[in-house]
């Protein structure tokens, strides 16, 4: 009798046992324990995309201040007379102050007058130091023995607008800079020939017929236009 009370007492301690391991709820029944729950790692913020400030060429404030004609207005054709017989020779007619200054621009390079041609300039300092090296190879018996101007005319503004972007983003940055409130574009065709002294020292183009684009501009307070840049052939990407 005894042996069967202590079988039964440890039958009962290992029940016991068996419950307490394992959680339930308040009907006894085992419950399930849940995964430790993952934390999502956190989202990392997107990155806000840089806006691209479109280049001024782009916006309708370049091309407002642009001007595609000029009036006719008295112009003056003086030859150029020096001892070493330089000549600026003119196939086409000079209609306005822009085709005024351009064939000016070419006859005070001829001459070799630095004032005169760096009074046609506006401020910006590698053009200048273009011109100002141009009149001093003159003046040093070098430099152009002669110029043609075949033709030259205003380049219209659907045109301009056609231009390579890194020309655009110059005119763009110049008419920034230089506060242009008006603009335009010349374009010259033009010959050239050297100066003996100029041949020996091996010019980097030929002599020939070339055309140029010049950019001309007039801020608020000027009373006068002025020559800012020059730009090559390919400025125009539909030709």
């Amino acid at each position: 009798m005894k042996r069967t009370w202590i079988c039964l007492l440890a039958v009962a301690a290992l029940g016991l046992a068996a419950c307490s391991n394992a959680p339930s709820d308040s009907l006894g029944t085992p419950v399930e324990t849940p995964a430790p729950t993952e934390t999502p790692a956190p989202t990392p913020e997107a990155t806000p995309a840089t806006e691209e400030t479109a280049p001024a060429a782009e916006t309708g404030d370049l091309y407002a201040g642009y001007v595609a004609s000029f009036e006719e207005v008295g112009t003056m054709v003086r030859p150029v007379e020096t001892e070493d017989g330089r000549a600026l020779n003119l196939e086409c007619t000079l209609d306005n102050e822009i085709d005024q200054l351009i064939y000016d621009h070419y006859r005070n390079e001829l001459l070799g007058d630095l004032d005169a041609s760096l009074a046609q300039v506006g401020e910006t300092e590698n053009y200048r130091i273009t011109v100002e090296n141009d009149v001093k190879n003159v003046q040093d018996g070098a430099g152009m023995q002669s110029y043609t101007l075949h033709e030259m005319h205003i380049v219209p503004l659907e045109e301009v607008q056609t231009a390579n972007e890194n020309d655009l983003a110059v005119i763009a940055q110049e008419v920034a800079d230089y506060g242009l409130t008006q603009w335009t574009v010349q374009a010259v065709d033009l010959s050239w020939t050297y100066t003996e002294a100029e041949q020996a020292k091996g010019p980097q183009l030929d002599e020939g017929e070339y055309q140029r684009y010049f950019l001309l501009g007039k801020a608020a307070d000027a009373d006068s236009w002025k020559i800012y840049d020059f730009f090559w052939e390919d400025f125009l990407t539909a030709e």
